[in-house]
């Protein structure tokens, strides 16, 4: 989705994943903990989901101090239950799920089994409209069903409405009737593909435009709207240039932008956006803005251009949770409200429920998000095989000192240990020329051979007994070739190299010297070499 332009948001679906919120199953109650007040439900998916008391009784069965029934008196193993899946899978979590199930239609929200209650969107400000369609609303409520009045429906009329309540009542008593068919755990509805739910939810009158790229799904569309929304199907158009959509609309490079951990603001300042396991946390910071007037203002400047940037980047990186935002400390209380409103009115148009509480003096606030799926970082990129995700690796230093320890405890009491690690951990443990290694094999009752290698974690080693016969050593006067893929980037160190492993220096040329290079041993010992051109 584009708003003047830019990207707002983003949604993904991916073939190879399955999507599950929304969608309605017959379920098993696989285990009940009173300890979490709540059952874990087999649905039939990866993982059991997650079933708070809360959500497996209705609101009337909460006593006059709000308190529910403990989840043993609502729920027992093995029972069969219909849920709803209000949160997908996150991590190692599974997904959440309710027993108050709504069906969202194009205007209206219709929840079965529910309370009289009738409600109308928030978004909807103007009082008369309001009272126009709770109205409408209560006139067509089925006996038995909540039902709710969504933003969508402001202007509509009453056939229209009708319209939505006739679709949603037939659709509740096909869901009943596959449940009573089927046994648990089943699927027994499924929610929209994703293009046809933003047709439902979002695609409205105030989208100029809704472009796709696929014959088949602007077929599809168009004939959708012939029953929903007839008056917007000039709306849709299909895309035909042979560049691709994402790159004419310069959707590719806003999305690379969004997987980075800092965002620059219009006037020099900068965000930085950190996601925990428990909450997301987000600086601000003046970066290289100045300002021509006070530091005050400056400051005041960059947090505003800070609040309606962190509501962009929150929307379109599909970040929820918990939010906590650090901005940069203002001494004035006026300033400090005008930040907080210019956050407020941010957020505004986002689909998704926001609390922001008030900024306090040190200038941090604290606010949630809805979360219903995984985050754009988490649908499009993957844990570094290195560092595990946590962006810190072992400095070499210290993998060095870990691989003289064990080497000092071993059980090797003679003939020879084969060290094997990456490259920098050797340069480390060879240190400067290759001293620390004749050093090393002095203090050890038998003799070393350090070997690199880049096919192995930065982190780990290996170290082998062995006997001197086993290892290929070399010897002055051997000639070697030296080929760009040996080449080690060490800066200011001359050249630095790995031969099948051997560390070589040649200080008479450097890492820019054209390869492939013959060299000439002039030194020569277990774990390290000197060289010179030949």
């Amino acid at each position: 989705m584009l708003e003047d332009g830019r990207l707002a948001e983003v949604l993904y679906e991916q073939e190879e994943e399955e999507r599950v919120v929304g969608n309605i199953y017959l379920g098993r109650v696989a285990d009940v903990v009173p300890g979490l007040d709540a059952a874990f439900v087999d649905c039939g998916i990866e993982k059991n989901v997650f079933l708070h008391v809360s959500d497996a009784v209705e609101p009337e069965s909460q006593n006059r101090f709000g308190r529910t029934p403990p989840i043993s008196s609502v729920l027992s193993p093995g029972q069969q239950i219909l849920v709803q899946v209000t949160k997908g899978p996150l991590a190692s979590k599974g997904a959440r799920a309710t027993r108050h199930l709504s069906l969202p239609g194009r205007y209206l929200v219709l929840m079965p089994n529910s309370s009289t209650k009738v409600g109308v969107s928030k978004k909807i400000t103007d009082d008369g409209e309001q009272k126009r369609l709770r109205k409408m609303a209560a006139r067509l409520r089925p006996e038995g069903f909540g039902i709710i009045v969504r933003t969508q429906a402001e202007g509509a009329d009453y056939k229209e409405l009708e319209d939505d309540v006739k679709f949603l009542t037939r659709l509740w008593r096909s869901i009943q009737n596959k449940a009573q068919q089927s046994t648990a755990p089943a699927l027994v509805h499924e929610d929209l593909s994703l293009v046809f739910e933003v047709v439902r939810d979002t695609f409205s009158g105030e989208i100029d435009e809704f472009i796709i790229n696929d014959k088949v799904t602007y077929d599809r569309v168009l004939n959708l709207l012939d029953s929903v929304a007839p008056e917007l199907r000039s709306r849709v158009k299909l895309y035909k240039s042979h560049e691709p959509i994402f790159d004419h609309y310069g959707v590719e490079q806003e999305i690379s932008k969004a997987l980075r951990r800092k965002v620059w603001l219009p006037h020099g300042g900068y965000i930085t956006i950190d996601p925990t396991e428990a909450l997301t946390a987000i600086d601000v910071n003046t970066g290289k803005f100045t300002g021509t007037g006070s530091l005050e203002e400056t400051v005041l400047r960059t947090n505003v251009e800070a609040a309606e940037e962190i509501a962009r980047q929150l929307r379109l990186r599909g970040i929820g949770g918990i939010i906590v935002i650090d901005f940069i400390d203002m001494d004035k209380a006026k300033h400090r409200k005008q930040v907080s409103n210019a956050l407020r009115e941010a957020f505004a148009d986002d689909r998704m429920r926001t609390r922001i509480q008030h900024i306090t003096r040190l200038g941090l606030v604290e606010m949630t998000r809805k979360r219903t799926e995984s985050n754009l970082s988490q649908k499009l990129q993957t844990s570094c095989p290195c560092c595990g995700g946590s962006g810190k690796i072992l400095a070499p230093e210290t993998v060095a000192m870990q691989i003289i320890r064990q080497l000092r405890i071993s059980n090797i009491k003679e003939g020879a240990a084969l060290v094997v690690a990456d490259p920098m951990v050797c340069l480390a443990l060879v240190g400067p020329h290759g001293t620390e290694a004749e050093t090393l094999q002095e203090q050890l009752s038998f003799e070393l051979f350090i070997r690199a290698t880049r096919d192995i974690h930065p982190e780990e080693f290996e170290i082998t007994p062995t006997t001197r016969q086993q290892v290929r050593h070399y010897q002055v006067g051997d000639h070697l070739t030296i080929n760009n893929d040996d080449v080690l980037a060490v800066p200011h160190a001359g050249l630095l190299a790995i031969v099948d492993g051997y560390l070589v220096e040649v200080p008479e040329a450097s890492a820019q010297t054209q390869m492939p290079l013959r060299i000439r041993l002039t030194k020569a010992d277990n774990s390290y070499g000197r060289a010179t051109p030949v």
